[in-house]
């Protein structure tokens, strides 16, 4: 996989983060996913189409769902996912960042388009049938200043 296509995935979250929660998270070790793929508690998948092919799915814990869904929602406290706004607020920023990104290689001069937001709690390896069909899966962990990590695993051939 090209190493730009996943600087374009840590500036488009890292810009979305900035402009939602006030906040730039970490960009911790991107490491390399073993297989079969093992996603967290709440996942969020984009499937990328155009150009390439591809999927991205946010992976995260539930706190850190809470607060990206808290952050959306202007500081609303959010103890858990069970709200349909709440979910529906992860499954938004997910989408923010996946166009960010998408305009990130517009300006590359590769286009590419993205399908709605799939949001998942407790899903299972099987859910997520693109991982099988690349080589690799690029684990992007941003952690944010409450502790939260918010991962993106970038799927492109």
């Amino acid at each position: 996989m090209d190493a730009s296509y996943v600087n374009a995935f840590v500036q488009g979250a890292q810009r979305v983060f900035a402009s939602v929660c006030q906040e730039t998270p970490t960009l911790g070790k991107i490491f390399v996913k073993t297989k079969p793929y093992s996603p967290s508690e709440v996942t969020v998948s984009i499937d990328i189409f155009g150009a390439f092919e591809g999927e991205v799915v946010y992976n995260m814990e539930e706190a850190a769902g809470c607060y990206i869904a808290s952050c959306m929602m202007m500081g609303m406290p959010v103890s858990d996912l069970k709200d349909e706004m709440a979910k529906s607020a992860v499954s938004e920023i997910a989408n923010i960042i996946s166009g960010n990104v998408a305009t990130v290689f517009s300006g590359k001069e590769i286009i590419v388009d993205i399908k709605p937001p799939q949001l998942r709690m407790n899903a299972s390896a099987s859910d997520f049938p693109f991982s099988e069909k690349v080589s690799k899966v690029v684990c992007v962990p941003l952690t944010f200043k409450n502790g939260t990590i918010f991962e993106l695993d970038v799927m492109i051939p």
